[in-house]
């Protein structure tokens, strides 16, 4: 499993080349980070060394199912460099809705509307799908159960999943790259009482003429998952740093049983169609702006060195022992992980690494979890 995902990270490589900015002397310099829910730890994960991080989640979001959404992002202290995690968004709830965001009709077009979003002048200059981060499945995945055909009327309901490259202009003029990921669950109705094959019977309106069928309408109806963006100057966005930082952050547990509940009470208040809907939510909620598994059963499991193992392969990380005997997960594309005097960790390919030459500190090597 290992082996393939070093392929798949390889080949994600050769689709966006580019230059290192993240990494500093063939390695990645990150610290822990904490996105708080109110009062709550809710994601910890890490960031690059010396960046800043602002924002975190946000409750009473009219537009998200469950009420909570994201609103976070790091930067580096001259902002030319940053990433985050852009908020989920629902679209065609309905006409009273308070969230009557512009339908999408694919995955394509919801990436350009959060880069411009961000960007203004952001414009997809590459696109390729991610089954990864839906539990390797095939996107786009229809889902037949959802399915409705029958005369004058049809309902097609799909999963996607994907990442895309944007060129956009900084706010200096530079010229700039930034990278998208996410998934979203996208539906699409059609009414057409033409093809419904219901006759009017003339002899019910003697003397006036028979009125035309009204036309075919198409409703669009979809939500999206977190996504995680990442940009910096063109040349110098270095992908590989920028997946290892998303796969780094997880739910706390505390957070994970906090939403179960949640949850739970607001499934119980829906109707029936709405309890469906989240159990297709909850069943294709995967990995995106960097969660590909619940907190709460890794905390549950973490004792077990089997379901460990089998996680870190998924998710492509290595299970190291810190300075103080806690368990870090950091990715595993880097043979060798310090954790430097100041608690931050560095990451490298390089196995003569000095921490006081680079750094100007002490520093020790961690060794895997048994």
């Amino acid at each position: 499993m290992k082996h393939l995902l070093a392929a798949l990270f390889t080949a994600v490589l050769a689709v966006f080349a580019a230059q290192p900015v993240m990494a500093q002397e063939s390695g990645l310099h990150v610290t822990p980070t904490v996105l708080m829910h109110s009062d709550m730890a809710a994601l910890r994960g890490f960031i690059p060394s010396g960046w800043r991080s602002e924002g975190g989640l946000t409750w009473g979001d009219p537009c998200n199912a469950y009420g909570y959404n994201v609103n976070w992002t790091a930067r580096s202290p001259d902002g030319r460099y940053g990433l985050g995690f852009f908020p989920s968004l629902g679209w065609g709830r309905g006409e009273f809705s308070n969230c009557r965001q512009t339908p999408f009709t694919s995955l394509e077009d919801l990436l350009t509307y959060e880069a411009q979003a961000i960007w203004p002048d952001a414009r997809m200059i590459d696109f390729r799908r991610r089954p990864d981060i839906v539990g390797g499945q095939a996107v786009p995945a229809e889902f037949p159960g959802l399915g409705i055909s029958a005369p004058g009327i049809s309902m097609q309901s799909w999963l996607d999943a994907g990442e895309a490259m944007f060129a956009f202009t900084g706010s200096d003029g530079q010229d700039m790259r930034g990278a998208i990921l996410g998934s979203a669950l996208f539906s699409r109705s059609v009414l057409d009482p033409a093809a419904s094959g219901l006759m009017i019977d003339p002899s019910l309106f003697p003397g006036l003429p028979m009125p035309a069928p009204p036309p075919a309408q198409t409703f669009l109806g979809g939500s999206s998952e977190w996504s995680f963006v990442v940009w910096a100057p063109a040349g110098h966005l270095d992908l590989a740093a920028s997946e290892a930082i998303r796969k780094s952050f997880l739910p706390t547990g505390e957070w994970s049983d906090f939403i179960l509940q949640h949850r739970a009470v607001i499934d119980g208040q829906n109707i029936q169609g709405a309890a469906e809907r989240a159990e297709i939510r909850r069943r294709t909620n995967a990995e995106i702006a960097g969660i590909i598994m619940d907190g709460y059963n890794e905390r549950m499991a973490i004792q077990d060195r089997m379901h460990r193992e089998t996680m870190e392969a998924v998710r492509g990380v290595e299970t190291y022992l810190d300075t103080s005997g806690r368990p870090v997960q950091l990715d595993y594309n880097y043979r060798n992980a310090w954790q430097l005097q100041d608690g931050s960790y560095f990451l490298t390919n390089d196995d003569n690494f000095n921490p006081n030459s680079v750094f100007n500190m002490d520093g020790r090597q961690l060794q895997a979890a048994p």
